[in-house]
């Protein structure tokens, strides 16, 4: 470290950075050494690649991300030599793909740093920008679970895992990755954990009201159907079956109205959809339990019946396997508060 008791954090700045988590890291970290004195201090500074800089920057210093917001001019990559730790933190990502190394300066000052033995992390779709560098081919990695699709077309070497909120990866372990947006929450409990004590993290998370997402990111994902294949008896089945998973034996149903052979059937909705039929009915079902959950009172073997199974026992193990969570748990952490009520 530059200098003793003091880690040296660089928080990279692209234009789709998500202004939130860079703001919430950065304050968080520069607020430590005064919210925990005679620990160890955080200097955190916003970092921007060169190429950013110089098509954006204008002359009163001001630059804005893709939604609008201004950002600080701090530093750019060419001025950052060394640091202790790199943070590339979460992305909008506003068009459907993904352009290959978009910031080739800073694909490589991430490479540079890794090599200095700097940690290296990403919080959400920042691990898009990471995983461009090589340094998660072959290792276990995480991010938003909504952009799973896309991160495995454009990263197929990567094993990706978006059951997990945190996890340290990479070659010696010097990569840390959190998952969704709000996981940057994770991410700076870990950091704080790791220079300075677990002590100090529950002291910070207590005072910010930072949460550990212990569950995983399992009960946050929302099922994503994937209707533009081109099959269209297959297509039409999904139609079906999104209005109709409830009742007796709709895959059976399905399958018949399709005109196609059973083991045809079940062969092409698993190449159109990527499940098998019973794993996107399962799906299906589900996601409508949670909206119940969500949205009312009734009793969960009621709702296990209203959206197809008539064995709640089995209803809530298939809802633990899928969300992480029993539905009674689920429906506490989730369910829809009116805010006059308090």
């Amino acid at each position: 470290m530059p200098d003793q008791g003091t880690i040296h954090i660089s928080l990279v700045a692209t234009p789709e950075v998500d202004v939130s988590a860079l703001g919430g890291l950065h304050g968080v970290l520069n607020s430590f050494a005064h919210m925990v004195p005679g620990s160890v201090a955080f200097q955190a500074r916003v970092v921007v690649p060169d190429s950013f800089w110089e098509q954006a920057a204008p002359d009163d210093g001001v630059i804005y991300n893709v939604m609008g917001m201004p950002l600080p001019l701090q530093f750019r990559l060419s001025e950052v030599t060394r640091t202790d730790v790199l943070i590339i933190p979460s992305l909008y990502l506003l068009t459907p793909d993904w352009p290959a190394d978009p910031y080739p300066d800073l694909t490589a000052w991430i490479i540079r740093m890794h090599r200095q033995g700097s940690l290296i992390c990403s919080a959400c779709t920042g691990a898009m920008l990471l995983a461009e560098t090589g340094l998660l081919d072959g290792y276990e990695a995480t991010q938003h679970w909504a952009f799973e699709a896309l991160f495995r077309r454009h990263f197929p070497k990567v094993r990706l895992n978006i059951d997990k909120v945190l996890l340290t990866t990479g070659a010696s372990e010097r990569i840390v990755m959190s998952g969704a947006s709000a996981a940057w929450h994770d991410l700076v409990l870990h950091l704080i954990g790791r220079y300075a004590s677990p002590q100090a993290a529950r002291a910070i998370a207590k005072y910010f009201l930072l949460s550990s997402h212990l569950d995983g990111q399992a009960p946050y994902v929302m099922f994503q159907e994937h209707r533009r294949h081109g099959d269209g008896p297959i297509l039409a089945a999904q139609q079906w079956l999104q209005q109709h998973s409830h009742q007796p034996r709709p895959l059976e149903r399905a399958q018949q109205a399709s005109g196609l052979a059973a083991r045809t059937f079940n062969r092409r909705f698993h190449k159109a959809t990527g499940l098998s039929p019973i794993r996107y009915l399962q799906q299906l079902r589900i996601t409508r339990a949670k909206a119940e959950l969500e949205g009312t009172d009734d009793p969960v073997d009621e709702i296990s019946w209203r959206v197809g199974y008539e064995d709640p026992a089995f209803f809530r193990r298939l809802f633990k396997r899928i969300t992480g969570m029993t539905p009674k748990r689920y429906r506490r952490t989730f369910k829809l508060r009116d805010p006059g009520r308090g």
